[in-house]
């Protein structure tokens, strides 16, 4: 069996499942959310509105018991949300034809990168289907399907901040809210799936979930999650984290995850492998 055929596989049997459709309902509640600010600005609201309040995260957390409880729990949602869809599908192949696959490939090293490739397509169907999630929302609640944001929904959106933020449009805007986070999910869920050769899934589903949690309180681009934050972005305010920077890093997590999950795989006893 040659790789392209272990990819095949990997891409009918990871990527067309039902639980995707679990994506539109994620996303409904910050929607919903954001809408009461539309309303509030008194305009139709853009998709780019939309999505800048899906991924605006926050700012950093000090230890001010004014706001130590303030976590971004809409952005921690929407990126959770790919690690856990994508948790389980790795361990569960292997445990059922996973392993007569790889007799037959002859190939660990081909088993695992095929899993890597089905990782990345899936935060790439993730992030479509997110997209498409806050288009139709916009559209059924009378929105525009403009990538410009809108300043007075800005104003409420990013009120924490002490400087004016950066209106986005166009290319710019999709940086913000569609290639940044989508280069962090690809990072973490690589991350993630690398982990869970050394522990059990749901310990590895946690540990992704405390580096998220970890980068509220530390504003540094090589922690991965501050890249896929529009409110710290240095296209949305001054001195913020570049997205060269920050989709650098995630780029370099990503690889080293990848070659350390592949040289792990190939030493690792795959018969003792529990879900």
């Amino acid at each position: 069996m040659n790789w392209l055929k272990l990819l095949q596989h990997d891409l009918r049997y990871g990527l067309i499942r039902w639980r995707y459709l679990l994506i539109f309902l994620l996303f409904v509640l910050p929607c919903i959310t954001c809408y009461s600010d539309v309303q509030l600005a008194n305009v139709p609201g853009t998709w780019m509105d939309y999505m800048l309040y899906c991924f605006k995260g926050s700012v950093p957390i000090t230890s001010s018991p004014e706001i130590s409880l303030a976590l971004p729990i809409f952005w921690i949602m929407a990126v959770a949300g790919s690690l856990l869809l994508n948790l389980d599908y790795f361990l569960s192949d292997l445990t059922q034809a996973g392993q007569q696959i790889i007799i037959r490939s002859k190939t660990r090293r081909g088993w695992y990168l095929s899993k890597c490739a089905w990782n990345l397509c899936s935060c790439i169907v993730y992030m479509v289907l997110v997209c498409a999630s806050v288009l139709l929302f916009t559209l059924l609640s009378g929105g525009d399907v403009s990538l410009q944001s809108t300043p007075g929904v800005m104003e409420i959106h990013f009120s924490e901040l002490t400087v004016e933020p950066t209106l986005l449009s166009g290319l710019p805007g999709l940086i913000v809210v569609v290639f940044m986070p989508l280069v962090t999910l690809m990072a973490l869920n690589m991350l993630q799936m690398a982990v869970c050769l050394l522990v059990r899934p749901i310990i590895g589903f946690l540990i992704s979930i405390a580096i998220l949690v970890l980068c509220v309180y530390c504003n540094v681009p090589f922690v991965l999650g501050n890249g896929a934050m529009a409110i710290r972005s240095a296209l949305l305010v001054p001195d913020g984290i570049s997205p060269g920077f920050a989709a650098l890093t995630a780029v370099a997590i990503l690889l080293a995850s990848a070659i350390l999950g592949s040289w792990r795989f190939q030493h690792t006893d795959i018969l003792g492998l529990e879900e």
